[in-house]
């Protein structure tokens, strides 16, 4: 088709899931520390912001690349279908 090849869904799956228990993780840890801080309950906002930017950003990034390259390839197909019909 366009010469790209398609990523491992299931590795993608994997990664989503990894992600996802690694987030809970890190916000339960988050919100443990700065409870036996004694710390206001406003300051795990911007925590929780940090752990979103700072971890789960980078390592969902593979999986968006994937649905961009998913998206694109069946634009790609559909228009190569449409010139033939």
């Amino acid at each position: 088709m366009t010469g790209i090849e398609p990523t491992d869904s299931a590795a993608l799956r994997r990664r989503v899931l990894l992600t996802a228990l690694a987030t809970v993780v890190l916000y339960v840890a988050a919100a443990a520390v700065l409870s036996a801080l004694d710390a206001p309950p406003w300051l795990l906002l911007p925590v929780v912001v940090l752990i979103a930017v700072l971890v789960v950003r980078p390592l969902m990034a593979p999986v968006f690349a994937a649905n961009r390259l998913r998206k694109a390839m069946a634009y790609e197909a559909f228009r190569q279908e449409r010139e033939r019909g």
